[in-house]
């Protein structure tokens, strides 16, 4: 591990649970217990003394039931101790209701395994081997390869079929392999040809990356799907430097209670200096996928929409220290976020072993002066644009081509990956390593990824809106049809009163005339009933105003005018008939009186 500041520099971090105590045990056997802030070591006013002494006695107890993390510094052992079931829940309190979206896992996937071999053939064609020897469902993997050879190397495939037919008599799973062969002496770098590896990918549902000296334990398709399912994150990226090969048990298993981390970078001695991770650091005791701030090329496995929607950057030939910074970045800006496998899901190993004849990808220009002294030259141009891409200072000229392919990432942005990563660009002191317990942090901009996930919404406010949206499109369908029925079944119905008002009318005329023959005393009976159809027609009016006054119908006040008219039309001609019929009525009595 990279050498520290002393305990009393330590920054304060803002922490999720109380659970997430650090430990630093001194050379003196003296033990301090802090949270975050060892300056303040026992003055926790806040704390209830139940829970200092409880979590005093679990940081006391020997062996750690928890995850954790322990390393040795320059001031004794720190000891982090995890909790990834809380990994998913951000540290601020206002977007602790918040989570990444859910994984999604098909009933059946397949798998592509990118490999990218520089004059690798015979230990490429083993991890081959491995690949489709000791899967659940060999049949679902593809392999693509970047093979970059001499003439006289052997080839990846040469070797994995030597292998095959020795086991199966026949070079079983060829036709799954597709290879891309390369001159060596033209290499640039792992950039390049991993940009190359991506092309070799077609539908598949799952990628895998893994470097060409590596192998895998039985089951480990669907042991890896499994693990990445567990972060319950459809963007998580299971990333690590593989444990080495002797940490492979009997009978191919994996009998270690720890998982491999990356959770630390290398000190810096300035500002401009790109960071990588020192190495791989074990959590003990790891039973879930552990939440990381660090890509690890060795061993990257996700959704293939990864590989698809970030592409390697191909601009920045030579570069080695430094590749996997930038590709944390790109992943992360994108909205993926970075797990190291449990125990559960160590199923990937890698060749550590040391080599002094192994061909490097730095030989090809090692014999000439002049090609040398350009492959330097291009190879800061590469960290400076690492620089240009991290906001970190730089000199000398910087290759800007095609930023906006590769970093156009808007989910998160580069501040807040410096800030996740422990990086700063302006002061090495306030570098931090990343071994607490890291928590997901939420998309500043989640359209992408919405876009991507059809039906996921990172704020259920979304979520409610658009269902509300739709609700509402349907809602004022109905209502436009109710509105039409409501206005016909009115229509038809007032048309119908009028019409039977009128036909009374001319009834009541008709009566009223012959009153004047019959008995002029009964006048009042009918005249009664008109007032009746009178008030009638007068409710009418009020239910026709109150129906104008609803919201739902507005529309119906359209024909309220033509409807007023029609009612005052037929009153005024009730009106008419009944003056003439009264005065009918009332002639002939008046002549009789005065006959008397």
């Amino acid at each position: 591990m990279s050498a520290r500041r002393p305990v009393d520099q330590w920054p304060r971090h803002d922490r999720a649970v109380i659970r997430d105590w650090t430990v630093v045990r001194c050379t003196c056997e003296s033990t301090k217990y802090f949270n975050a802030d060892p300056s303040q070591a026992f003055e926790q006013p806040t704390m209830r003394a139940s829970s200092a002494a409880l979590v005093w006695l679990a940081a006391a107890a020997e062996p750690f039931n928890a995850p954790n993390i322990h390393y040795n510094t320059d001031h004794g052992i720190v000891r982090h101790v995890l909790d990834p079931a809380s990994q998913n829940t951000p540290l601020h309190f206002n977007q602790r209701h918040l989570r990444p979206p859910p994984p999604r896992i098909p009933p059946e996937f397949d798998i592509f395994i990118g490999i990218s071999a520089y004059r690798d053939g015979i230990r490429c064609g083993f991890t081959l081997f491995t690949a489709f020897s000791r899967a659940t469902h060999p049949d679902r993997v593809h392999v693509g390869v970047v093979d970059q050879v001499l003439p006289t190397d052997p080839t990846c495939m040469d070797e994995y079929c030597k292998l095959a037919t020795v086991q199966w008599g026949e070079c079983k799973h060829k036709d799954q392999i597709t290879i891309d062969a390369r001159d060596a002496g033209q290499s640039q770098g792992p950039t390049i040809a991993r940009h190359a590896q991506q092309h070799l990918i077609r539908d598949e549902e799952f990628c895998l990356q893994l470097d060409a000296h590596s192998q895998v334990l039985p089951d480990w398709d669907t042991k890896l799907v499994a693990e990445w399912g567990r972060t319950a994150n459809e963007m998580a990226v299971l990333t690590t430097y593989p444990p080495g090969y002797h940490m492979i048990g009997p009978n191919l298993t994996y009998p270690h209670r720890s998982a491999s981390h990356l959770c630390d970078h290398t000190a810096r001695s300035g500002p401009d200096i790109v960071p990588f991770a020192t190495g791989i650091v074990y959590v003990e005791y790891s039973e879930r996928p552990q939440l990381s701030a660090f890509f690890g090329a060795g061993l990257s496995f996700s959704k293939c929409h990864a590989e698809r929607r970030v592409p390697v950057d191909n601009q920045t030939p030579w570069l080695f220290f430094g590749e996997e910074s930038l590709r944390s970045y790109a992943l992360w800006s994108n909205g993926y976020d970075f797990y190291s496998p449990s125990r559960h899901g160590s199923v990937v190993f890698h060749n550590w072993t040391s080599d002094p004849k192994k061909a490097r990808f730095a030989d090809t220009a090692q014999d000439d002066e002049v090609a040398d002294r350009r492959r330097r030259q291009e190879e800061e141009k590469s960290r400076n644009r690492v620089r240009a891409v991290l906001k970190l200072p730089f000199h000398g000229d910087v290759d800007t081509t095609n930023f906006h392919v590769f970093y156009r990432g808007t989910v998160r942005s580069v501040d807040a990956f410096l800030d996740f990563h422990g990086v700063s660009n302006a002061n090495v002191s306030l570098d931090q390593e990343r071994c607490h317990q890291l928590h997901w942090v939420p998309y500043a901009q989640p359209d992408d990824v919405e876009k991507l996930l059809p039906g996921w919404y990172m704020h259920q406010l979304m979520d409610n809106t658009s269902a509300a949206s739709n609700e509402v499109d349907d809602t004022s369908h109905a209502i436009d049809v109710l509105k039409d029925q409501v206005k016909q079944s009115l229509t038809d119905a007032f048309k119908g009163q009028l019409d039977a008002i009128a036909r009374s009318g001319h009834n009541i005329t008709s009566r009223i005339e012959m009153l004047a023959l019959e008995d002029a005393d009964q006048k009042h009976v009918w005249l009664d009933q008109l007032q009746e159809k009178l008030r009638i027609v007068q409710s009418l009016e009020i239910q026709l105003e109150k129906f104008n006054d609803r919201t739902t119908l507005e529309s119906f006040s359209e024909i309220m005018p033509a409807l007023v008219v029609l009612v005052a039309l037929a009153l005024v001609a009730l009106a008419n008939r009944w003056r003439r019929a009264l005065h009918s009525c009332r002639g002939p009595t008046k002549d009789n009186t005065t006959g008397m």
